[in-house]
């Protein structure tokens, strides 16, 4: 009998995860015994984790930003803020990218650029909450502002279209999943999902802790492809509304080597290069004069002075933005 029970127990727990509810009703309506009552307990548990998947509160997106953000910093070797040129330096960033951010759907975001010491990558990173970072290396490799323009944009969109704080939720819910399962309570999350799914990291810092190394990690796998072509399309419309010419940021991608970055969801980039020049002739040949693009009138600036005084002679990128997006 205690065998029939223990693979009674170690079934419920495979099944919990598809049909929790259902489950647990007829567990506990057949009265089989505390070994059936346990995997109905943890089934309902499981269920009531599902309500961890809406979208988290601008006041949860920004404690998770923030995280993920000091986080890339450390990860960079910290911030180029040494000394009256290099804060300049950050100051021209933070223009650029403000201003391709005010053209974004979510204009009202603290948005935050910094430029992160690491000098060997060719890397852009994004948290949630309007935080966007460029290493040392990437700004050694751009040519011009309206490429610049384009690494951020790419990143902005990020965070625009919310494809960190999807990841995030995942994370909150399989780790509820698997408390609810293994028995390790994780009392926050449990709170949370009885109420309305959203936490208030800032007041559990350990808490925080653990959801943020699961969306770091959930992170290192990369965006899905379709969420990588997605920020490039708004990209594209914000650095057209910002003025500048898109193909700059296809010629980045273009001198770049190796697949289009470093993670294998990351498309071709032969494949972004098309996506974009058929989003800008789609532009070209609008039929509404307000949306249809002088490509002559775009513009490509040239970089300041004090920007490859400050980061050093360029380089060849040899890789694309690898975004965390």
């Amino acid at each position: 009998m205690r065998s029939r029970m223990g693979m009674l127990a170690a079934a419920g727990l495979g099944l919990c995860l598809t049909s929790c509810a259902q489950m647990a009703k007829g567990l506990r309506a057949a009265n089989l015994g505390e070994d059936a009552n346990r995997v109905a307990a943890a089934a309902e548990k499981v269920q009531s984790c599902d309500k961890l998947k809406v979208e988290p509160a601008i006041q949860e997106e920004y404690a998770l930003g923030s995280a993920l953000a000091i986080h890339w910093a450390q990860q960079g070797g910290g911030l180029m803020l040494s000394g009256a040129a290099e804060e300049k330096l950050n100051a021209y960033v933070n223009t650029v990218g403000r201003n391709l951010a005010m053209q974004s759907p979510r204009p009202e975001l603290r948005w935050t650029f910094g430029v992160l010491k690491d000098a060997k990558r060719f890397n852009a990173l994004s948290a949630p909450a309007g935080y966007v970072f460029v290493t040392h290396g990437l700004l050694q490799g751009v040519e011009n502002e309206a490429q610049l323009a384009g690494v951020l944009a790419h990143e902005i969109a990020h965070v625009v279209l919310k494809h960190a704080l999807h990841q995030y939720v995942s994370v909150k819910v399989s780790t509820c999943k698997g408390a609810a399962v293994t028995g390790a309570v994780v009392s926050k999350l449990k709170s949370a999902s009885q109420l309305d799914g959203r936490l208030d990291l800032d007041s559990d810092t350990g808490l925080m802790g653990e959801l943020v190394e699961g969306t770091v990690d959930a992170f290192g796998k990369g965006h899905r492809k379709d969420e990588e072509l997605a920020a490039d399309a708004l990209a594209v419309e914000l650095l057209l509304s910002a003025g500048y010419d898109p193909r700059e940021f296809s010629r980045l991608l273009d001198r770049t080597s190796g697949g289009g970055g470093f993670w294998e969801n990351h498309p071709k980039k032969e494949e972004r290069q098309e996506r974009i020049a058929d989003l800008l002739q789609a532009r070209r040949e609008n039929a509404d004069p307000l949306a249809r693009v002088d490509v002559a009138s775009l513009q490509r600036p040239a970089l300041p002075a004090s920007f490859t005084a400050t980061v050093g002679p360029g380089k060849k990128p040899t890789g694309v933005a690898k975004d965390a997006k």
